[in-house]
């Protein structure tokens, strides 16, 4: 966070940063033509483009003619984040120097992406990292299973917004050192949500909307070559890729426990498959409150051909990826099993 960069001791000028002001703008605002009118980074309330940048060699300079603002490039940055010039120079040698141990940091304005019917993402898939490998390992989910179910690593995304005068802004945003988008296409259309698992302020971002099921494709797919044609309905993708890698069993994600599918759509579920189950959180820790277990049964309630799993509290995991992670294969083989 910000006051990482406060707290640390090291002393970054600016001939230290291999970036150009170039690809820090590039970077951090998503912008790679000059010179050029945008809607401001650092107002809300900016409905026409009232922000200029211009290049001059190698320097870029900035105004805000909203507020009369300006600068070069790093300056922005410090703006824009609401540090010290030098805090701002901290940041970027922070941020694209891998040498230096710390944690993601996270910036400013990801607390202030709001998407609407308006807003497109697109990412920037990265390479597969060894940490990203241990990471999706430790839920016995492999890459290749993952590459299948179309679910990537990324470094950046970029937020599209056009506003009801028909004005567009683009913002490019940094992800995690953890940082994942899942896909999906319904209707012909793209559909990104994108995962940090271990971020404190953007933890999900999705286009997703309620009538997007994950890996519906995929399932009704492998149902068309199989013999077997059970299914299993989770509330996550991950969950989901952990029961079906280690199961060999597919599986689909609603968009959340709270989501009751529509009755033309369940029916197409239980026209495809034999037997379809619903594997929900258990959360032990409230005995009197237990919401995944009660979407459960509210679901069942309204379509009673669906079968529950639930994880015993004596294991004390919430959902199946968990489940793995403590207790692996074995245990969630037995509990499989035991109920289906």
């Amino acid at each position: 966070m910000i006051s990482q960069v406060r707290k640390s001791t090291i002393n970054v000028r600016r001939e230290d940063i291999a970036l150009s002001d170039r690809d820090i703008i590039r970077r951090y605002i998503g912008i790679d033509d000059f010179p050029c009118s945008i809607q401001s980074p650092l107002r809300d309330d900016d409905v026409r483009p009232s922000f200029s940048m211009m290049e001059r060699g190698d320097t870029i300079f900035w105004k805000d003619f909203g507020t009369g603002q300006s600068g070069n490039a790093i300056s922005l940055m410090a703006t824009l984040w609401s540090v010290t010039y030098s805090e701002a120079l901290l940041k970027i040698k922070l941020d694209t120097d891998s040498t230096i141990p710390r944690e993601s940091l996270i910036r400013r304005y990801r607390g202030k992406v709001h998407l609407t019917s308006n807003s497109e993402i697109k990412v920037s898939i990265r390479p597969w990292k060894d940490w990203d490998i241990d990471f999706w390992k430790s839920f016995g989910i492999s890459q290749s299973f993952c590459e299948w179910c179309n679910v990537y690593p990324v470094s950046h995304a970029l937020f599209t917004r056009t506003d009801k005068n028909g004005f567009t802004s683009t913002v490019t945003i940094p992800m995690d050192k953890y940082a994942y988008a899942y896909f999906e296409w319904k209707d012909g259309r793209e559909s990104i949500k994108l995962y940090q698992p271990f971020s404190q302020t953007m933890k999900w971002l999705s286009k997703h909307d309620a009538s997007v099921w994950d890996l519906w494709k995929h399932a009704f797919l492998w149902a068309e070559k199989k013999s077997n044609k059970n299914v299993i309905l989770t509330s996550s993708r991950k969950d989901a890729m952990c029961l079906w890698e280690n199961l060999k069993v597919p599986a689909m994600a609603l968009q959340g426990e709270g989501y009751v599918p529509k009755p033309q759509v369940m029916q197409q579920v239980f026209d495809r498959f034999d037997t379809v189950y619903i594997w929900y959180d258990n959360d032990f820790t409230h005995k009197d409150d237990n919401p995944g277990q009660d979407n459960a049964r509210k679901l069942i309630g309204m379509y009673p051909l669906l079968r529950n799993i639930c994880i015993p509290d004596t294991f004390k995991a919430k959902d199946p990826s968990d489940l793995y992670k403590t207790w692996g294969k074995d245990i969630l083989t037995e509990i499989w099993n035991t109920q289906k």
